[in-house]
């Protein structure tokens, strides 16, 4: 038996949507398993889980947020996202994993510092 622990490459985000199976509320449409194999296949496409800062996407059953719905957070940003959709889905690999800029027009939350509207 090999007793040595197993080998991982570093995250450089972790990306978490929200399943809603506490409250209806926190998805509505029942979507959050769909987007999140889309947000998987477009990762996929655009080579992130190969380079350095790979990008890890998970689901969960609850967030703490049980409105609008779906939810998505990305870590170690901290930057939280509302009503997640297919477009808004492209935008945030587009413009916050890959680009660093959170989608500030439909984040709900964003750490200060992690803001690039803030002085």
């Amino acid at each position: 038996m090999d007793d040595d622990p197993p080998y991982l490459a570093p995250y450089g985000r972790h990306v978490f949507i929200c399943t809603g199976e506490y409250s209806d509320s926190c998805d509505p449409d029942h979507t959050a398993m769909r987007l999140s194999s889309r947000l998987s296949q477009r990762l996929g496409e655009l080579g992130d889980y190969l380079n350095p800062q790979r990008v890890k996407v998970s689901t969960t059953p609850c967030l703490g947020v049980c409105l609008r719905g779906p939810i998505l957070v990305v870590y170690p940003d901290g930057v939280w996202y509302h009503h997640v959709d297919d477009e808004l889905l492209n935008r945030i690999v587009d413009e916050h994993l890959r680009q660093g800029r959170p989608v500030i027009d439909r984040a709900f939350y964003i750490p200060e510092g992690n803001n690039p509207e803030q002085p």
